[in-house]
C-alpha cells in the first residue's frame, strides 16, 4: 500500500516551491482587495471632531493603519513607528482607522472620549473612529482581528498594497515597495 503511494507523490523541485510559495504571499496580500480597487465610500470622525469621509483621501498618497479591535492597537503602534522610521510625512499621509464595533450603550463621542486617552493630541486629525463595518466587509478584514492591516493608496484613493500584522521586516519592505511605485 505504501508503494502505491510512494509512486504517486509529487516531487517537487526547489523552484517549483519558490513560486509556489511566492503565489500563496502574494494571494493572502492581496485577499480581499483586489490591486487598482478603489477604497469604499465611508464616513468616520477625527479624535479632533472633523468628519472625514472617502473623497478626503484624494490628492495624495495615502496610508491607512485599519485597527479592527483593541488587540491590533499593539500592531498599529508599531506600524506607526515603523513607518514614520522609514517615510517621509511630506510624501505620504498615514492615518489610523479604528474600526470599532460600539456596543449600544457607546456613543460615538464615549468612544472618541476614550481613545483621546490613549493617543497624544498631536495625533487626533490622524486618527478616526469608524462605527461602520464598511471598510472591514469590503477589505475583507475580520471584526474584532488582532491585527491590525495596512493599506497603500495611491493619489487616486486607488488600493495598491494591503499587509496585515505586526510590521515585519518583509512587511514593511511590501509597503516601501508600492510606495516606492507611485513614484
Amino acid at each position: 500500500m505504501s508503494e502505491a503511494v510512494d509512486s504517486r507523490r509529487v516531487k517537487w523541485s526547489t523552484p517549483t516551491l519558490v513560486v509556489a510559495a511566492a503565489c500563496a504571499l502574494f494571494c493572502a496580500t492581496w485577499v480581499g482587495a483586489a490591486p487598482n480597487s478603489p477604497i469604499p465610500a465611508f464616513e468616520a470622525t477625527a479624535l479632533s471632531g472633523e468628519k472625514i469621509t472617502d473623497a478626503k483621501l484624494i490628492g495624495q498618497p495615502t496610508i491607512l493603519i485599519v485597527t479592527p479591535s483593541k488587540a491590533a492597537a499593539k500592531d498599529t503602534r508599531k506600524w506607526v513607528n515603523a513607518l514614520r522610521e522609514n517615510l517621509d510625512p511630506k510624501s505620504i499621509r498615514i492615518r489610523d482607522v479604528l474600526a470599532i464595533d460600539l456596543p449600544f450603550f457607546m456613543s460615538e463621542a464615549d468612544a472618541i472620549g476614550r481613545a483621546k486617552e490613549e493617543i497624544p493630541a498631536r495625533y487626533y486629525d490622524q486618527t478616526w473612529i469608524l462605527n461602520e463595518p464598511i471598510l472591514e466587509k469590503a477589505l475583507n478584514i475580520p471584526r474584532e482581528s488582532a491585527s491590525a492591516y495596512v493599506i497603500v493608496l495611491d493619489s487616486e484613493g486607488q488600493i495598491i498594497a494591503r499587509v496585515s500584522g505586526a510590521p515585519t521586516e518583509q512587511r514593511v519592505s511590501q509597503v516601501m515597495s508600492a510606495v516606492r511605485s507611485m513614484k
